[in-house]
């Protein structure tokens, strides 16, 4: 009965374990440059995106700041590891923010029905994996760089 008792606890210790470790909140974060870009624009901007992923792991909380962008036109997650250009796998600023910006530019939620280019159809979980392997970046379009001002790679 004792061992039996042992036996119980551990498996219990296992299962709380294994279902704590899976409900932990994930952070990644880009500091974007205009010397991470592939043309290296002259620009004087720059920025950071933070990604928050739920417990559930269903939804990506963003935020997007930037310094002294100027005319910025988009925003998106890219897929493509650092020096390569990849297509965009999610928006996260479609709007124009006319004349010199610093600020949050954007803010928001991403889930399954988000994904674009290559991970649409895909899930969020898709989405992390791309991050874990520091396969994506941000970039900020704007009018004078319409291929990207400043960009990050998502770590």
């Amino acid at each position: 009965m004792r061992y039996l008792k042992l036996l119980l606890f551990v498996v219990l210790a296992v299962v709380f374990a294994a279902t704590t470790g899976l409900a932990k909140e994930t952070h990644f974060k880009a500091k974007l440059t205009p010397k991470e870009e592939t043309q290296k624009p002259n620009s004087k901007a720059s920025g950071k995106a933070e990604f928050k992923l739920t417990k559930d792991g269903k939804t990506l909380y963003y935020k997007l700041e930037v310094k002294n962008i100027v005319d910025a036109t988009a925003a998106h997650i890219h897929l493509a590891k650092k020096g390569e250009n990849g297509p965009p796998i999610a928006g996260l600023f479609s709007a124009e923010k006319k004349g010199k910006f610093s600020g949050k530019l954007a803010e928001g939620a991403i889930s399954d029905k988000d994904l674009i280019g290559p991970l649409q159809g895909k899930t969020v979980e898709d989405l992390i994996h791309v991050f874990e392997a520091e396969q994506a970046y941000v970039n900020v379009h704007t009018e004078a760089n319409p291929d990207g001002e400043i960009r990050g790679q998502i770590k």
